[in-house]
């Protein structure tokens, strides 16, 4: 990937759209750890495409841009929650039922990932998220969620915690 980032910045649109083509499913995975509707999940993803279609010759660092694109868009899901929020009801303000959603995606084979995340708040999904889905480290998480070590993996055991709570509760 990091071939394509530097054909990218010096201004191959080619290569910036196979960047996008392969990121995309992944930024959506974490968009949706934040939004039960599909159209704001769709929406801050569209906005973090679109921030780095504008943004992307300002990329100091090629070798850490997955990670620059994931904070975009944390930030761009962060503003559409706020944004939204008086008017929508959220992940976090209800309990996700065991029926499928449908969704003309391919990501029926995530969705007993997505399940599993039933119960959790915010940080936690996408602590999880990050972790298992997308494989940064703790050290790349705390970074990238500006947070102490200590204070993600605290996140994460208590994630899992539920996680385990809920299934022996369903078992």
């Amino acid at each position: 990937m990091e071939e394509l980032v530097v054909r990218a910045k010096q201004g191959d649109l080619t290569a910036l759209e196979e960047i996008i083509i392969s990121m995309k499913n992944d930024l959506y995975k974490i968009a949706k750890s934040r939004f039960i509707n599909n159209e704001d999940a769709e929406d801050a993803v569209q906005e973090t495409i679109i921030s780095v279609i504008k943004s992307i010759k300002k990329v100091q660092k090629v070798d850490s841009f997955k990670s620059w694109i994931i904070k975009i868009l944390i930030n761009k899901c962060n503003t559409i929650y706020k944004k939204r929020k008086k008017s929508s009801i959220y992940i976090d303000e209800i309990e996700i039922s065991d029926t499928p959603i449908e969704t003309n995606n391919d990501f029926d084979n995530d969705m007993d990932f997505y399940l599993m995340l039933k119960g959790l708040n915010y940080k936690e999904k996408l602590i999880i998220i990050l972790f298992y889905s997308q494989d940064y480290s703790i050290k790349e998480i705390s970074k990238m969620l500006k947070m102490n070590e200590n204070t993600v993996k605290t996140n994460m055991f208590r994630a899992k915690a539920k996680i385990k709570n809920n299934y022996i509760k369903e078992a």
